[in-house]
Order: structure tokens, then sequence, then C-alpha cells
């Protein structure tokens, strides 16, 4: 009987053997979730910069024609005044900002780093040249 028990067991392990499944192979691993739509996050960055630095200088350029109109607005409001003269203390952090107009000729700008900047001096100089400010 022992003999049967064997001949029984031997069967029974080639009959499981024969339908076990053959292994499928690992799947390739998946990467990380891209929220993107296949781009990659730098892409984004950037364009969020892009728009940054549009509305950044968007907003200097609305600054710029504010103090050129203002200095525009002193030459009206003085019709005998040949050139007019605003500052800027608050628009830039590290300079102030001269605004210059000459009537009927030009409007300009000139930064001058505020460790540098010295009012009396400015109206020193506009009192020797006889220059009009605000």
């Amino acid at each position: 009987m022992s003999a049967y028990l064997a001949r029984l067991k031997q069967i029974e392990n080639d009959k499981n053997s024969l339908n076990v499944p053959d292994p499928e192979p690992p799947k390739p691993a998946k990467g990380p979730f891209d929220p993107f739509g296949g781009k990659h996050p730098v892409h984004f960055e950037k364009k969020v910069i892009d728009a940054v630095k549009i509305a950044a200088g968007s907003l200097l350029e609305q600054q710029r024609e504010s103090r050129r109109q203002k200095v525009i607005a002193i030459l009206e409001a003085a019709p005998n005044t040949q050139r007019a003269i605003y500052t800027d203390i608050d628009s830039d952090p590290r300079n102030v900002i001269l605004t210059v107009a000459v009537r009927n000729l030009a409007t300009c700008e000139m930064l001058i780093p505020k460790s540098k900047y010295d009012p009396w001096r400015l109206l020193e100089l506009i009192e020797q040249n006889g220059q009009a400010t605000h």
C-alpha cells in the first residue's frame, strides 16, 4: 500500500505542477504622478516666471509713465519754466528715480543710488542753474 500512496502523491504532484500557470513577467514601474498633462513642472514654472516678469514690466512702465505725466503737469502749471524735475524715492528700494522734463524737447529718467542721494545737494544744483522743481 505504501507503493500505492507514493504513486498517488507523485501523480498528484505532477497534476498540480502541470496546472500551475506560468508567472507573469513583472509590469514596468509607473512614473510619478504628473498633474501637468505630461509636461515637466519646469515648463509650468517658466510660464509662471514669464507671466510675473511681464506683469512687473507692465507695472514699471505704468510707474514710469506716471512720473513722466507729473513732470509734464509741472511744466504746464508753470508756462515760463523750461525744465521740471520730479524725484521718486519709493518705487525702487535701492535707487532714487530722478525724472527730468525739458519743455518741447524731451523727458528722461536717472537712477541715483540711495546711498549717494543727497536731496539738499540736488536742490543746491538746481538753484545754481535756475531750474524749477517739484
